[in-house]
């Protein structure tokens, strides 16, 4: 009888875009467990651990998660390959860590400091029995009774879960671009301009340089002042 479904093992050259490190030093690498973020846009919390510099191999980043010290989203994680995806919040003692992206759409960390806010999209919304509404965030959430549409942010603390706000996906907005050539770049949202049964619905952005440029509604990210300082280079 044949293999069915995928492998567990993963090759540096094969490694997906979000992976920052390099392809043609080793052959493996830890591949993500399947979880709240998909592997092509996630990174093991080992490598997340190695990217911070707490740890030179993944041994070192086994024994400092077996101390129990690293939090992700405010919870405990001692599994190596527990996924690490946009907009998570890495804790170490006192310092913290939001995961965004780079201009080249792989995975960095850059400091915050609002360790108990986290900005999740709305990916999916649907009407339950009962009336109830259901919102699918981008990190595999569910949150049930909360006000939102498709492509909006919605503001969860941390570590309960708890929908607190949202951030409208509108002309005015600020943003963060997660697709397209700009990935990893900030801007505000100028004008949303609808899609019809042949094209997608697209969105005029204003990024911090003052280049006005188009691109698929779908590559924003709305976000708030001080989400977080200033990108790892």
């Amino acid at each position: 009888m044949g293999k069915k479904g995928g492998t567990r093992h993963l090759k540096r050259i094969a490694m997906p875009q979000s992976f920052s490190a390099p392809r043609k030093v080793m052959t493996w690498i830890k591949k993500p467990l399947p979880g709240r973020h998909a592997v092509k846009g996630a990174i093991s919390l080992s490598q997340a651990v190695r990217d911070l510099g707490f740890a030179m191999n993944s041994r070192e980043s086994k024994l400092i998660l077996a101390n129990r010290k690293i939090l992700v989203d405010g919870i405990v994680r001692v599994e190596m390959k527990d996924p690490v995806g946009f907009m998570d919040v890495i804790t170490v003692g006192e310092k913290n860590w939001r995961a965004i992206l780079d201009g080249k759409g792989r995975i960095v960390m850059a400091k915050t400091t609002k360790p108990d806010l986290k900005l999740c999209q709305v990916r999916k919304k649907v009407r339950m029995k009962g009336g109830k509404v259901q919102l699918t965030l981008h990190d595999g959430r569910n949150v049930i009774g909360f006000d939102a549409k498709v492509g909006d942010t919605v503001e969860v603390s941390l570590p309960d879960g708890k929908p607190k706000g949202k951030i409208a996906l509108k002309a005015g907005s600020k943003c963060f671009v997660i697709g397209g050539k700009k990935i990893g770049r900030i801007g505000t949202i100028e004008e949303l301009v609808p899609g019809s049964a042949t094209r997608l619905s697209e969105a005029k952005c204003k990024l911090e340089d003052g280049i006005v440029y188009t691109t698929l509604k779908e590559y924003l990210f709305p976000i708030t002042d001080g989400t977080f300082e200033a990108k790892k280079e």
